[in-house]
């Protein structure tokens, strides 16, 4: 096989690899565990890092050809990665809740039907905290899809549902200039306004289309965790720039799940949706301002931030105690 070849293959690997994930892409995730770990107590890092290792050997005969483990910043991708093998884990609607779109500004409903983001962030709580027990999941695991859920519950298109369109994901968009990935293997031309918000913070408005100021880095899907932390240098970068512009001080209230969840259906219907047109026809293609590209990632990054200090907060009060953790 040719070079050219095995790069193009590469790529494609990395690709149908990513492109199942949802809510905050990869890169999104880990730029809100490394905000997070950033305010961990020592205590609270030492326990995390027990669990994370105990993770790591249990799971180590799902991926045999990858050496890497994870740490606390590349574990939240695990709950995407693991889409890759649907006939062990199966998740998909622990990452979202159908709060309805009202722009009439009336009260949404309790999210329907469970379970759901704000049910799974509170499950996976009770079990770190001994007070719930799952056979699918034991307290190491628990932590793991923690580290991911808390993320998507900030997300604000995870939370915010138009007329059945899945979030965003059946709005199509005429001006999304997707990512390199997305040219060479992407299944449509156009980008859909869910996928932009999963990326909004990383989006620039230039030359009339929305584009991604950074770009993630290419690699294999057999070894996902060494591709997640390939990304190393840009999480630092990137978090520390967001930390700078939303310092710790800029969160004012830690509130539960719940109310992490109101907060995003919030940005959701008032910007997400709200700036959009009203029209929700299959064959219609929306359109996005510099503005509203602007407006999406200040917000994104607003949300990232919170998304981390809560997060690290969650921790130390669920790790902060002991070095040691209860072994599952």
């Amino acid at each position: 096989m040719s070079a050219l070849r095995l790069l193009a293959a590469s790529c494609l690997t990395a690709v149908l690899f990513t492109a199942s994930a949802s809510a905050w892409d990869s890169l999104g995730h880990m730029l809100i565990t490394q905000i997070a770990s950033d305010q961990l107590t020592p205590e609270a890092k030492v326990a995390v890092d027990q669990s994370l290792s105990r993770f790591n050997e249990d799971k180590k005969s799902d991926r045999p050809g990858e050496p890497a483990a994870y740490d606390i910043v590349t574990a939240s991708c695990w709950m995407d990665d693991a889409r890759a093998m649907p006939e062990k884990y199966s998740f998909s609607p622990w990452h979202y809740v159908n709060l309805p779109y009202t722009p009439e500004g009336l009260p949404e409903p309790d999210g329907g039907k469970e379970p759901n983001v704000i049910w799974a962030i509170n499950h996976c709580t009770d079990i770190i905290e001994g007070k719930a027990a799952d056979p699918a999941v034991n307290r190491d695991q628990a932590l793991v899809m923690l580290l991911h859920l808390e993320g998507d519950a900030h997300q604000p298109l995870h939370t915010t549902n138009r007329g059945g369109d899945l979030g965003g994901n059946r709005v199509t968009l005429e001006n999304e200039e997707l990512s390199k990935e997305e040219k060479l293997f992407g299944k449509s031309a156009d980008g859909n306004l869910h996928a932009f918000w999963d990326s909004s913070y990383r989006r620039i408005f230039s030359d009339g289309k929305a584009k991604v100021a950074y770009e993630a880095p290419f690699y294999d899907k057999e070894k996902p965790i060494a591709g997640h932390a390939s990304a190393s240098a840009i999480i630092r970068r990137e978090a520390s720039a967001i930390g700078k512009k939303y310092p710790p001080t800029f969160l004012t209230d830690q509130k539960d799940p719940e109310g992490w969840a109101h907060e995003s259906h919030a940005v959701g219907y008032e910007l997400g949706y709200g700036k959009l047109s009203s029209d929700v026809s299959p064959d219609h293609k929306a359109k996005l301002n510099e503005h509203y590209v602007t407006a999406a990632r200040d917000a994104a990054e607003q949300r990232i931030a919170m998304a981390g200090y809560r997060l690290g907060a969650m921790l130390n009060r669920l790790y902060g105690g002991t070095a040691e953790t209860p072994v599952p």
